[in-house]
């Protein structure tokens, strides 16, 4: 009975390794187009490189028709495609949340900028070559602040990054080159 019972499960593990496992290569193939609308070639690309060479090796397994090999393969490529496309969210919710604070720092920089130049605020009123970097320093960032809010709404977070980033350290140099905060004595 028992050696019967071994027959029938091996005949059925035969079977089912007779064809290639196309469920699950369409499972993968699902997974990484997922991965692929999720941003993942921007975001996690070794990853989303690594569930499209297992997806190879599964091609690969099922030429040389080992379909148990092929079925791990197309297991493997699927979870990886998973993972890249969860890996791509999560690095584009950080990315876009650093854009996003350097877009609201430089705002708060170009406003304490503009202030120097008006001569409100904490600040003396900077003039010279200090309030003219100041000045260019300011133009700058307003420009850099409109393209990077049209770079958000496309959500190419990297490049309203790069837009940002140098304008911001740009005007925390040149703020404090400006000069100290006036100091104000009797009743003026």
């Amino acid at each position: 009975m028992a050696r019967v019972a071994w027959l029938l499960l091996s005949a059925l593990t035969l079977a089912a390794c007779s064809e290639p496992p196309a469920k699950e290569r369409h499972q993968a193939e699902g997974a990484l187009a997922a991965a692929r609308a999720a941003d993942a070639a921007i975001y996690a690309p070794q990853e989303l490189a690594d569930a499209e060479a297992a997806l190879q090796r599964y091609d690969e397994a099922v030429a040389q028709r080992d379909y148990r090999l092929a079925l791990d393969r197309a297991i493997e490529a699927r979870d990886r495609a998973f993972d890249a496309a969860r890996l791509a969210g999560d690095r584009k919710a950080d990315t876009r949340s650093q854009a996003e604070r350097l877009l609201a720092e430089l705002e708060a920089l170009a406003s304490a900028a503009s202030a120097r130049l008006a001569g409100t605020g904490r600040g003396a009123r900077v003039t010279g070559a200090a309030a003219d970097r100041l000045r260019a320093a300011e133009q700058d960032a307003s420009s850099a602040m409109q393209e990077a809010r049209t770079l958000i709404d496309r959500q190419a977070y990297h490049d309203a990054i790069q837009r940002l980033a140098p304008i911001v350290e740009r005007l925390q140099l040149d703020l404090p080159r400006a000069g100290p905060p006036a100091i104000r004595r009797g009743g003026r």
